[in-house]
């Protein structure tokens, strides 16, 4: 018994000299690095549209078991507001928001909602918008993307230095604007547009480069505009300004069927349209509340003045119709018929 004891021990011991390959477990298989999909955005850290995109990158990763991953990059940190939707057409960026701020004349026509004083308010909005989806997904799918939802940011307002309470007030005004549309407008109501990314607005107003930023009132707090303007002039010169969340069509056709399922049901999950229409709501409803606090003043235009403004603005209309041709004719009749009215 001794003797088979020690013929045991030397065997083991010549295995192991020898490597120990029939003893050893096998290695664990290595693991598969997870699919990587970036997603920039303009909106800061704790703005509803960051926390929004972060749960719903983690919902994706939950469901497919962790092999993909999308890493929102907030902030204009990944890419600034102008160069968002290149990115995302070229493919530097699997995924990204198509804002409407920031269209180009190729893709002008899908901000014919974004017109001055189109809609008074984001139920109104999300009603043409949600008519206007066919719309959009054609529009997208020219430029190579596939539309995965509608949502948007809050009314636009005015944020300033000196108070815009009447048309008069506009005149002569640098105001900051973020595209063709609202720069047509300003020029419409008298003022003077400068286009400034959104990242670069706080400086603008701080060291006077404007006397005005058009954005939404929910930017107060999350950009610290309060800190560098006085007054916020409420206009509502749209009733919202879209986005939409599109993807590359290479990139998205590079997926495997499962993990295109995953992002299509996370997004469902996490009510991502909804949730991002209920928040535009909700914070807006508290940047108002929140504004004497921040010691701004509110500026509330009376009616009279806001039609007159809203005549005024139809100069910016004949100006987009003209640079968006047929399109944004076709455009322009889908939006009205959503909205049930001739002009």
């Amino acid at each position: 018994m001794k003797t088979l004891a020690w013929c045991s021990v030397a065997i083991l011991l010549v295995a192991g000299l020898a490597g120990g390959t029939g003893l050893a477990p096998a290695p664990a298989q290595a693991q598969a690095k997870p699919i990587v999909w970036n997603l920039p955005h303009v909106a800061a850290p704790t703005y509803y549209h960051t926390i929004n995109l972060n749960a719903f990158a983690a919902k994706v990763k939950e469901k497919s078991g962790g092999r993909m991953e999308i890493r929102v990059h907030p902030a204009s940190s990944l890419y600034p507001g102008p160069e968002l939707i290149p990115a995302v057409v070229a493919g530097r960026a699997e995924l990204a928001p198509v804002l409407s701020a920031y269209l180009t004349d190729l893709m002008l026509e899908m901000g014919v909602l974004e017109l001055p004083f189109m809609t008074s308010n984001l139920d109104e909005h999300r009603k043409a918008a949600e008519q206007m989806r066919p719309f959009f997904v054609e529009a997208m799918a020219k430029k190579g993307l596939k539309l995965l939802t509608i949502h948007t940011w809050p009314t636009q307002q005015m944020f300033s230095n000196v108070p815009l309470g009447t048309l008069s007030d506009w005149k002569g005004r640098k105001l900051r604007v973020y595209g063709a549309e609202s720069a047509d407008l300003v020029r419409a109501l008298g003022g003077a547009p400068v286009s400034i990314p959104f990242g670069e607005v706080y400086v603008a107003l701080q060291r006077g480069t404007v006397d005005g930023a058009m954005t939404s009132a929910t930017n107060a707090e999350p950009m610290k505009f309060f800190e560098v303007s006085r007054y916020i002039n409420y206009w509502f010169l749209t009733g919202g300004s879209l986005e939409w969340l599109g993807a590359n069509q290479k990139a998205w056709d590079a997926l495997p069927k499962d993990l295109q399922q995953a992002v299509l049901d996370s997004l469902k999950e996490v009510r991502f349209e909804d949730k991002e229409w209920e928040d535009a709501k909700a914070w807006e409803e508290r940047a108002r509340k929140r504004f004497p606090e921040l010691k701004m003043t509110i500026i509330d235009p009376s009616k009279a003045e806001i039609e007159k403004a809203r005549q005024a603005s139809r100069a910016a209309y004949d100006a987009w119709l003209k640079r968006t041709g047929a399109e944004g004719k076709r455009a322009m009749d889908l939006a009205l018929k959503a909205l049930g009215r001739s002009q």
